[in-house]
């Protein structure tokens, strides 16, 4: 499956399955739902996306028959308009409370309201390699599946009513009805109230038009209350198991009204349920409505899909994640991807015989493919970014694979395939820059020289820029450069930091940055020659 190999019996979506698979079914439905209120982002995907996946992975593995549903829940209304759009507050009317899959469009281009924000996922999620049974709940609705599930529904409001305020400690009124009516003169969901039904029909008022009457409640003119509309989904879809964010899963919260409402009312089993934490974006919940978000298309310019797998498969649903694109964060995390490589390949020993199960695990269920017969090259993102400002990936590939074979990285040609991947890695290293980089990472030849940095080059260091640069052509690595350079400075007498500190500012116009080697062989030895002399 996907080139997954389970090593690990602690592995957690393991005893997920475990409890799944008891109940002995022909088709195991793992399950994810998302509200296109607002704009989906990695947030979103961990919980109602990669949390199911696991198990889905785990069931596959096992050789039972699986799918994963993520149900686009756009029958729920248009509540609030997300930051960014920029509506005019007088045009807010003409959006808030119609269900998403109805609502016009807030940009141009696409039909809907749930169009244009599931567009995101449903152009990128298969780059992560997620096989989605993506399901709308409005045309289910509208297709007839609710049917039965809302006159049964409507017929015992009394007992839903009692389960859900002894649970949740509500005060509901006994003659609450769990539905949301579709108004037929004004469309919007929102703002309808239903207060009768006849067995046939249901009475409902709407204060955003003012109209009364009485609609048959079936084939989408109506929508259950989403606690109930919650538990119809796990019957209709035969849900087996399903994971939702931690809030839902409190005292009192959804899940326990849920899981009470399917047993006492509708007398079905509910499917086993994890929480899964959040995706904290610089130490807040990222919101779609509020706007902090990363989406999918945005963690593919920067990132490969096989960092979001291993973030989220390399750590247990319950535990908080911190990420952003500053260099503290992303980098560290890919950092600890390619140590995982390196480990799975045996390049590198884990701590212990334990932690190396965990890496290789995590490596594997990481990959969207059987994983190649020996080690990929490994560039540190970091020096990925510092080289793709200076050479750029797209036009001129080859001199960045050159200047990767002074620096040791590429041993001998490298296969067509893997070209590709490492010209990717530069090019998304290059798009970070450009949208993420804070200024003391961006890096570039200084074209003219600043007039004070020039007068504060000593003389003795000058004089090494005189012998480095006539060095300089017959040097053939970055390693041989940066021994070079400090053997000189040793045997000139001069503090090898005073020296590469004049190199970097004389260079790039900064004290510091990546090894000069590597930095001599990425600008090219002719220009960097010409600067040294130009200092003397």
């Amino acid at each position: 499956m996907n080139g997954v190999i389970l090593v690990e019996e602690f592995f957690w979506a393991e005893k997920a399955v475990d409890e799944i698979v008891a109940k002995k079914k022909n088709l195991y439905v793992c399950e994810g739902m998302w509200t296109p209120s607002g704009f989906f982002h990695i947030g979103n995907a961990r919980p109602e996306i990669f949390t199911p996946y696991s198990v889905f992975v785990v069931l596959k593995d096992r050789g039972f028959k699986a799918r994963q549903n993520f149900i686009i829940d756009d029958f729920d209304a248009v509540r609030k308009i997300p930051s960014g759009l920029g509506i005019a507050k007088e045009r807010e009317p003409e959006f808030l409370g119609y269900p998403c899959a109805v609502a016009q469009s807030p940009v141009k281009g696409f039909q809907t309201w749930a169009e244009f924000f599931v567009s995101d996922v449903r152009k990128h999620v298969e780059d992560f390699g997620v096989p989605l049974n993506i399901i709308s709940a409005y045309a289910t609705y509208k297709n007839g599946l609710f049917n039965d599930l809302i006159s049964f529904s409507l017929d015992h409001a009394k007992d839903i009513v009692g389960v859900w305020n002894r649970i949740a400690g509500t005060d509901k009124e006994g003659g609450f009805l769990p539905v949301q009516v579709v108004c037929p003169d004004c469309g919007k969901i929102y703002f309808t109230k239903a207060l009768s039904w006849d067995g046939k029909k249901v009475g409902y008022e709407c204060s955003a038009c003012k109209s009364k009457g009485e609609v048959s409640p079936f084939n989408g003119a109506v929508k259950l209350h989403w606690r109930v509309h919650w538990v119809c989904h796990w019957i209709v879809h035969e849900v087996a198991f399903e994971s939702g964010g931690k809030d839902h899963f409190s005292k009192g919260g959804s899940v326990e009204v849920g899981r009470a409402l399917i047993q006492e009312v509708f007398k079905h089993e509910p499917p086993v349920q994890f929480p899964t934490e959040f995706i904290q974006f610089k130490g807040a919940k990222m919101s779609g409505s509020v706007g902090n978000v990363i989406s999918l298309g945005q963690w593919l310019e920067a990132a490969p899909p096989e960092l979001f797998r291993f973030m989220n498969l390399s750590t247990r649903p319950q535990r908080v994640l911190e990420f952003s694109f500053d260099p503290s964060s992303f980098f560290i995390l890919d950092e600890r991807f390619l140590r995982a490589e390196r480990v799975f390949f045996g390049q590198e020993k884990a701590e212990n015989e334990k932690i190396e199960r965990q890496l290789k695990r995590a490596y594997s269920l990481s990959l969207l493919s059987k994983p190649p017969e020996k080690m990929p090259v490994q560039v540190q993102f970091s020096f990925a970014v510092f080289l793709s400002q200076l050479v750029d990936p797209q036009k001129d590939f080859e001199k960045i694979l050159g200047i990767l074979s002074s620096t040791g990285h590429v041993k001998g040609a490298l296969p067509a395939s893997e070209k590709k991947i490492l010209q990717a890695r530069f090019l998304r290293a290059k798009k970070w820059v450009e949208k993420h980089a804070p200024q003391e990472q961006k890096v570039g030849f200084v074209e003219k020289l600043d007039s004070a940095v020039l007068s504060g080059i000593k003389p003795e260091i000058r004089a090494v820029f005189f012998v480095i640069a006539k060095k300089i052509a017959a040097i053939e690595s970055a390693d041989e450069m940066q021994k070079a350079v400090f053997e000189l400075a040793k045997s000139n007498r001069v503090e090898p930091k005073d020296l590469f500190e004049s190199m970097y500012l004389v260079l790039i116009g900064k004290n510091r940055g990546p090894k000069i080697g590597s930095l001599v062989f990425a600008l090219g030895k002719d220009k960097t020659v010409k600067r040294l002399l130009e200092v003397k």
